[in-house]
């Protein structure tokens, strides 16, 4: 409220309005990061308009707490990535290509500003949730999106997505971190209407022709399904699940328009690992970056080429300038076993909490965990260390992971006084 009395000017900001003001100002932000992405770094006022909208209405939030100073803390996935960006930028001073360093520290710089303040509004269950429902709106709208822009003709013609700008890999694990999000409230919570958010996204999903997107939705589906061991009527529900996965690849396999987006690509995949090379080019030129990957780390084990390097190293070596498809190995070439160190530690970290909290009986868990095996596991078909959503995941998984805590701590008071 603003008054004006007296004199002076008071605006009065309540929570409420702030609550409104912060997921607005997120939900564009994340469309920003997921469905417009026609701009270069350079040229992308859209983007920069929301990062400065976000992060100016986080500070409002923040100094509306009072005492800031008295009642907050650096959080720990903050000095993690803070400890990332440092040894980033610190590598310019080795790297191969001075210029080639330097391109990635600004959007690093810039998801450690974001997750830190989405860190900071995480502050109950309550707006874990509000956080997590407006992860959805923006999905849903990302789709739409995609369907409104694209003929409908061009629908089921394979990598359904690139009018966003995006990578359909990207578009793929925005939409499927959605699907994985709706199934944990309809399946743990019980909103059943969220299987129709399932429904949609699993459908999108398939026409991005992305396999990366499609296997995270089944396998944190089954994962989301073993671990709520506690349910009731357990075993009915893994045979239902089984029973719903087997017709999905009834389907796509069935179905010709699905047949020739998605299940011709996983035809290839399969021949592939089968121990024939030449029926997918796109995983033989994965294997050849990462074989490069791993030439590029011996020549340097400890400390890398510097943050970024590998594809200048790799334009060197063979004329062409790309990434390595593997987080592991492209942190590895760039940055060395120091590295790996300071970047997975933290992954690690979340992986053995979660895990401890799914035993004692947190249903976020049940969320988080998935979502942490899943990055752990693609990350080997994936560069993920720059990517503004999935260090939002990293940074929602330890916020529930902190409320965990807490909610451990107070039913522990209350234990004793009783």
């Amino acid at each position: 409220m603003v008054e004006y009395k007296n004199g002076l000017l008071r605006i009065n900001v309540t929570n409420s309005f702030w609550d409104v003001a912060w997921n607005c100002s997120f939900f564009l932000f994340m469309l920003s990061c997921i469905c417009y992405g026609n701009f270069d770094e350079t040229n992308n006022f859209f983007y920069y308009f929301v990062f400065f909208l976000f992060t100016g209405v986080s500070s409002i939030g923040l100094l509306l707490k009072g005492n800031i100073f008295k009642k907050l803390f650096i959080p720990l996935n903050t000095i993690w990535y803070a400890l990332f960006y440092a040894l980033c930028v610190s590598s310019c001073l080795w790297a191969a290509s001075f210029y080639s360093a330097t391109q990635p520290l600004s959007r690093i710089l810039q998801i450690l500003v974001v997750t830190t303040f989405v860190f900071y509004y995480i502050d109950s269950p309550e707006r874990l949730e509000t956080y997590l429902n407006t992860v959805i709106a923006a999905s849903l709208y990302l789709i739409i999106y995609i369907f409104v822009k694209t003929p409908p003709a061009e629908w089921f013609s394979g990598f359904i997505g690139s009018v966003t700008g995006y990578n359909t890999n990207d578009v793929g694990l925005a939409i499927s971190i959605c699907l994985i999000i709706s199934f944990y409230k309809a399946f743990v919570r019980g909103k059943y209407l969220m299987y129709i958010v399932c429904a949609v996204c699993f459908f999108t999903a398939a026409l991005t022709s992305s396999r990366k997107a499609l296997l995270m939705c089944v396998l944190a589906i089954i994962m989301i399904v073993a671990f709520n061991y506690r349910a009731k009527n357990y075993i009915l529900r893994i045979f239902i699940i089984i029973g719903v996965a087997v017709l999905s690849i009834v389907l796509i396999y069935e179905v010709p328009q699905l047949y020739q987006t998605i299940g011709i690509r996983m035809d290839s995949m399969i021949n592939y690992f089968m121990n024939d090379k030449s029926s997918d080019n796109s995983l033989a030129l994965r294997e050849l970056y990462i074989s490069l990957a791993k030439g590029f780390f011996l020549e340097k084990p400890i400390i890398g080429h510097g943050i970024n390097n590998f594809g200048y190293l790799s334009n060197l070596y063979g004329n062409i300038f790309t990434y390595a498809h593997n987080n592991y190995l492209e942190i590895a070439a760039d940055l060395g076993v120091v590295g790996l160190v300071v970047y997975y530690w933290f992954y690690l970290y979340i992986f053995v909490k979660l895990i401890k909290q799914t035993l004692n009986g947190h249903k976020t868990a049940l969320l988080f965990l998935p979502l942490i095996i899943l990055l752990l596991i693609f990350e080997y078909g994936m560069v993920n260390y720059y990517k503004m959503q999935v260090h939002l995941v990293i940074a929602s998984a330890f916020a529930a992971s902190f409320l965990n805590d807490g909610a451990e701590k107070t039913r522990g008071k209350h234990s004793i006084n009783n």
